[in-house]
């Protein structure tokens, strides 16, 4: 598959067609022709982190189906994921309908039959975990297939936000590709157990990150947010938190710096905060060093603090 297909490549009389081939190529879905009508267009955005399958969808009304006839003679498994940036469309299976709008997404099997109607111009996230990913989380997928998880908050909202992060992000390499692809994987799989009131060791490790996590942005501005810090107030040893974070693609200090440094590119973007001096915005947020604050900008936007406030005051 290219890393685009879109229809304005080709005829009107011809979209429909082109459309229903890259669908089949790529999910091992059928396109419902009538339904989406003589003047149907349509673009897929296609990439992989590590394992997993990308794609955003652009479409006009459209029908998508999966008959268990076409179930049963594509070989490919998994879980598909959904997220709804525009537009609302209804996800179909297992006697279930569940209907997304911006901000939502759901799950389906991609072994059974299902349908996904779009009454009116569309933008889908959809993301593939293979069969290997659904067995190793132990996902009840049964039980949460077409059924409506939430964008913001919680575990949903992580995976959401994960998930939309994603397509966001370029590649950095195998290694970090990989350690985001178990992130986004470990995030979806949590909510899903979640909605399915399943307790287990990797739910309860993810939703303790989480509240670390919360702790962390809570006390971003407080100089002395130390590793021991955050270890009394999660209740556990420095040796328990590095542990919590072992998987996560970076230790917690650097997940620290990293967010106090984004909410300072944040500061100086910022119109209404000119007047307060670069020194002054990084002290608010942790820091207690200039020098250590320059140094670090420097290596995390490739730009000096200065430089950076400059370019954006130009913009």
């Amino acid at each position: 598959m290219p890393s685009m297909v879109c229809t304005q490549d080709v005829a009107p009389a011809d979209r429909r067609a082109m459309w229903g081939d890259a669908l089949w190529q790529r999910f091992g879905s059928t396109l419902a022709p009538a339904y989406a009508g003589e003047r149907f267009d349509g673009r897929l955005a296609l990439s992989e982190l590590a394992d997993l399958q990308l794609c955003r969808i652009d479409a006009t009304r459209h029908s998508v189906i999966r008959t268990p006839g076409k179930a049963g003679q594509d070989q490919r498994v998994g879980l598909k994921v959904v997220a709804q940036l525009r537009g609302k469309a209804s996800f179909e299976q297992s006697g279930r309908r569940a209907v997304l709008r911006s901000g939502e997404w759901s799950v389906y099997d991609t072994t059974r039959s299902y349908v996904v109607t779009s009454p009116a111009t569309v933008t889908h996230l959809v993301l593939v975990l293979p069969s290997e990913r659904v067995r190793s989380l132990g996902l009840p997928i049964e039980q949460v297939a077409a059924r409506r998880f939430r964008g913001r908050g919680g575990a949903s909202g992580l995976a959401f936000e994960r998930l939309c992060a994603a397509f966001a992000g370029a590649s950095c390499g195998p290694q970090a590709d990989a350690a985001a692809a178990d992130r986004l994987a470990e995030s979806v799989g949590m909510a899903i157990l979640e909605r399915a009131g399943v307790q287990s060791d990797y739910s309860q490790r993810a939703a303790a990150r989480d509240r670390v996590r919360a702790y962390v942005e809570a006390n971003l501005r407080d100089p002395a947010l130390t590793l021991d810090r955050v270890a009394a107030a999660a209740g556990c040893s420095k040796r328990n938190l590095h542990k919590l974070f072992r998987d996560e693609g970076e230790t917690l200090a650097a997940y620290i710096w990293r967010s106090r440094l984004g909410r300072i590119r944040e500061d100086l973007a910022a119109p209404a905060l000119r007047a307060r001096s670069i020194t002054e915005i990084a002290f608010s947020w942790g820091f207690s060093s200039a020098a250590h604050f320059s140094r670090s900008f420097r290596e995390r936007y490739g730009v000096a603090p200065r430089g950076y406030r400059t370019i954006t005051a130009a913009a």
